[in-house]
């Protein structure tokens, strides 16, 4: 058996405990160092992590989400918003062309009734004129029934001394003094005397009938009361004249009535051709319009002026691509930026980059606008 000597037992005890009394310095102050280090580099990652976290998160929940989208002239939208800007062109048309009418209606009417009143005002003075015509008509006769009452007497007087003629001729005709054809001519004469005698009488009759008609229809125009035939057309005619002016004051009215109604279907078609060319859908009927649906939800914050950013998932690394150019008035239903259907508005976008108006969803931050212009720019192409 090999035996181990006491001295060698006791060299490793010996150099153990000469190595524990040596101190172990410079290892374990660099490895804490480096510890203090990283922990405090992993520290700041995690801040700086945290902090990006809470500031996307922060921004997340201030920016307005929008749904982008392209409107160009070939859209289906847009060409439907052509035909029905059409439509209002021609029923608006057919109401000028209506309302035109009714104005010609209405200047026509109003110059019957025009007339018509001085018909009627003429009309009215018809009476003192019939009756200053008859006055003076029935003074004619008068006149008339006393130079016949005259004329009479004078052929009276000339008729008794033509038949003295006669007489005398007779006897002279028969004394063989004067030639029967002499006496033949007295005797014609007597014969003329005695028809201008009837004439006269006939005359005479006539006038004094014309004279008691003409005095009776004094009489009846100067009470208003007798019943005269100039009296019945007079009143046929104001009748007339007066139903004349009631069909066209009645019928001025509903044409009145009429261009009201008129006048307001064009008022409402003017505000709606107006509202159908503000929008977005209108002025990319000439050209390709970069627009986004904005939710009432996220209405807040979108305005003329703010700046547009394009973030991947919608959430991280965003970027600038543009501004928003005008919020149109009038509320449009659309998906919103999560598939659902929304209420909102319009907002015309000012891409710098085109292509962020093919994503799913853009993002409008607040507060981040510059004073607006007076005329903002369209993002034309």
């Amino acid at each position: 058996m090999t035996t181990i000597s006491s001295s060698a037992l006791h060299e490793p005890r010996e150099a153990l405990s000469s190595f524990a009394e040596k101190p172990i310095v410079a290892p374990l102050a660099t490895s804490t160092v480096r510890t203090r280090l990283f922990a405090g580099f992993i520290l700041l990652a995690l801040m700086a992590g945290f902090g990006a976290v809470g500031h996307t998160v922060y921004r997340a929940l201030r920016d307005s989400f929008v749904a982008p989208a392209i409107l160009s002239p070939d859209s289906d939208v847009v060409i439907a918003n052509k035909l029905k800007i059409s439509e209002v062109e021609v029923e608006r048309a057919r109401a000028s062309a209506e309302m035109e009418g009714i104005e010609a209606d209405l200047a026509a009417a109003d110059h019957a009734l025009r007339r018509l009143e001085q018909l009627s005002k003429t009309a009215a003075k018809a009476l003192d004129w019939m009756a200053g015509a008859t006055s003076r008509k029935a003074s004619e006769n008068n006149a008339d029934v006393k130079a016949l009452a005259e004329q009479k007497k004078v052929i009276v007087d000339m008729l008794s001394e033509q038949r003295k003629l006669v007489a005398k001729a007779r006897v002279d005709v028969d004394a063989g003094i004067i030639s029967r054809s002499d006496y033949a001519r007295e005797t014609q004469t007597l014969n003329q005397l005695q028809l201008a005698l009837i004439e006269n009488q006939r005359t005479a009759l006539q006038s004094e009938s014309s004279l008691q008609e003409t005095m009776l229809a004094k009489q009846a125009l100067a009470r208003r009361s007798a019943i005269t035939p100039e009296l019945i057309a007079h009143q046929e005619e104001m009748i007339r004249v007066e139903l004349e002016i009631t069909k066209l004051e009645s019928e001025k009215h509903a044409k009145l009535a009429q261009k009201k109604a008129v006048a307001a279907r064009l008022a409402k078609i003017d505000e709606l051709d107006a509202q159908l060319r503000g929008r977005p859908i209108f002025q990319a009927i000439n050209r390709s319009l970069d627009v986004a649906f904005v939710p009432y939800t996220q209405l807040d914050g979108v305005e003329p002026g703010a700046q547009v950013y394009s973030c991947i998932w919608g959430l991280v690394w965003c970027k600038e691509v543009g501004s928003v150019a005008q919020l149109v008035p009038g509320e449009v239903i659309l998906p919103d930026p999560w598939g659902n259907q929304a209420r909102g508005q319009y907002a015309v976008l000012n891409l710098v980059d085109h292509d962020a108006a093919r994503d799913k969803t853009l993002r409008i931050r607040p507060g981040s606008a510059p004073a607006a212009p007076s005329q903002p720019a369209l993002s034309k192409r």
